[in-house]
């Protein structure tokens, strides 16, 4: 990793912090990162649920079950930590109609993880694009992609210059493109 200035920003240099005990390194990473999660979040709520809950629960109960895990979060690659917290997000999406689910005033339990402008179908290769990629692949995808980073975000967070990273983005695109061109 390239130190510099923006060095100690990074997601992984804030949960070391926090391992170490920072409090104010919590602190730091959820004003950071909460813009992304809601940047992510936003549309993904399926349209039965919104009675119910709204975005903001949704980022609060990831959130929670974030924080209680931190001090226990171990990211091996930069940019692992945004993976790890669409899963969660994801997961939390799905316990949501999996509650409602058994709710006897709403027996239609279809589960529905897809932005609400988004084909199914389309969906699904996109989460089987992402499955077949690197750790590190996947991660620049998300946080280009699904957590809405510009090039030079992700750059000071990698630790690498914002053409490097415009070059992987591209490159992994591409080798997606492909794979869902394959027969």
């Amino acid at each position: 990793m390239v130190e510099d200035s923006h060095s100690e920003h990074t997601t992984a240099w804030l949960l070391d912090r926090i391992r170490e005990g920072d409090d104010r390194a919590r602190v730091d990473l959820v004003t950071r990162i909460e813009p992304l999660l809601r940047r992510f979040a936003r549309g993904r709520l399926p349209v039965r649920l919104r009675g119910q809950q709204d975005t903001a629960d949704l980022i609060q109960l990831t959130w929670l079950k974030v924080l209680d895990r931190l001090e226990a979060i171990k990211v091996d690659e930069p940019g692992a930590f945004f993976a790890y917290l669409r899963t969660v997000l994801v997961n939390a999406l799905r316990e949501s109609l999996r509650r409602q689910a058994r709710s006897p005033i709403l027996p239609d339990a279809g589960i529905e993880l897809v932005a609400n402008d988004v084909d199914l179908d389309d969906w699904l290769a996109w989460e089987q694009s992402l499955a077949a990629l690197s750790p590190e692949q996947r991660s620049l995808v998300l946080m280009r992609f699904e957590f809405g980073m510009s090039f030079l975000e992700m750059a000071r967070e990698l630790g690498q210059s914002p053409d490097g990273v415009r070059m992987k983005v591209n490159r992994v695109i591409a080798r997606m493109a492909g794979q869902s061109d394959a027969p």
